[in-house]
């Protein structure tokens, strides 16, 4: 190889490797948990399933501008998957939900005000500099979502027009 083209080529990689440095840098950095989702009170969240049962689950309850703006951001993974947030709205209208600094998948119910699932959607974080940023929400008004690791939906299984219905955990 003519020593020029092994330069450019050197230069190349170098600038690639740079590039990977500053991408990773700019992704969301992760805690086990942290002081927004420790305060954020639990609820207890019944689900309805097909076969008339009910699912029962504790769940963190985001219910102030605050605890809700927080939600899972820079949560490790490990973590999504054992908490569940559940995200309650002083009146009924159209949420948009983001992945900012977010680092795993999340998969979201949307509740109407009679407690049925409007829609379950799959959520997707994205690298922060990212051009593509997706918003997620409900085609309808709702008064919660339900937020939960990636496939706790389809476990159990729920789907559209289950009754997820919550109140304060007593112990």
């Amino acid at each position: 190889m003519p020593r020029r083209a092994f330069i450019f080529l050197s230069l190349g990689l170098l600038s690639l490797l740079g590039l990977g440095q500053t991408v990773i840098a700019r992704q969301a950095q992760c805690q086990i948990d942290n002081a927004d989702l420790r305060a954020m009170p639990i609820v207890q969240v019944s689900i309805g399933l097909p076969d008339g049962s009910q699912h029962l689950l504790d769940a963190r309850l985001a219910d102030n501008n605050a605890t809700r703006a927080a939600g899972f951001q820079r949560v490790c993974a490990a973590t999504i998957a054992d908490t569940p947030i559940l995200f309650v709205f002083p009146r009924a209208f159209k949420p948009q939900f983001h992945m900012h600094n977010v680092v795993a998948p999340i998969d979201i119910a949307f509740i109407q005000e009679s407690g049925a699932i409007e829609s379950i959607q799959s959520m997707q974080p994205y690298v922060l500099g990212s051009r593509n940023k997706p918003l997620y929400g409900p085609a309808k008004p709702v008064i919660a979502a339900l937020e939960a690791r990636p496939g706790f939906f389809s476990d159990l299984p729920v789907t559209v027009g289950a009754v997820i219905e919550w109140q304060e955990k007593t112990d």
